[in-house]
């Protein structure tokens, strides 16, 4: 016959809520940007290409890019624009078109990041980012907007 088997009773052991530490996130940052102004008949829109890698040169997809972006010259029109990066690391976010010529005319562009999220395992740091051609990193604290102009 048979005989009966007892099952292990279950241990209580401590339940601890969950805790994010940022500390082990690995830093993002913009490894690459390009600024472009492409113009059509009476119009133009400015457009940023960025990669974005980590600190140990990976590319990283899936970070989320938010801009917010001002019309320098009436400072009537402003707006946000978001994309998120792919499988490479690239982003582009195109603006909307300005007039040229004329009473509503835009001739420069100011833009600043809102927020870039990398996700779970990611943080980005802004001092990390490549450097202008006046040195200092792109959209960090001591460089916070980028102005486009209609070249």
């Amino acid at each position: 016959t048979a005989s009966p088997t007892e099952s292990p009773s279950p241990t209580a052991s401590p339940t601890e809520s969950p805790t994010v530490d940022n500390s082990s996130d690995i830093p993002v940052r913009i490894a690459t940007l390009k600024t472009r102004s492409i113009q059509k008949r009476n119009k133009w829109f400015p457009k940023l290409q960025f990669v974005l890698k980590d600190t140990n040169k990976a590319k990283i997809s899936g970070v989320t890019i938010n801009l917010a972006w001002m019309d320098v010259d009436e400072v009537t029109r402003n707006g946000t624009v978001t994309k998120t990066t792919n499988n490479k690391g690239q982003a582009a976010l195109k603006l909307p078109k300005f007039k040229t010529s004329g009473s509503k005319a835009v001739n420069n562009v100011e833009v600043s990041v809102v927020e870039i999220d990398g996700g779970d395992g990611y943080e980005y740091d802004a001092e990390l980012n490549r450097k202008d051609s006046d040195q200092c990193p792109v959209f960090s604290n001591n460089c916070p907007v980028k102005v486009i102009s209609l070249d």
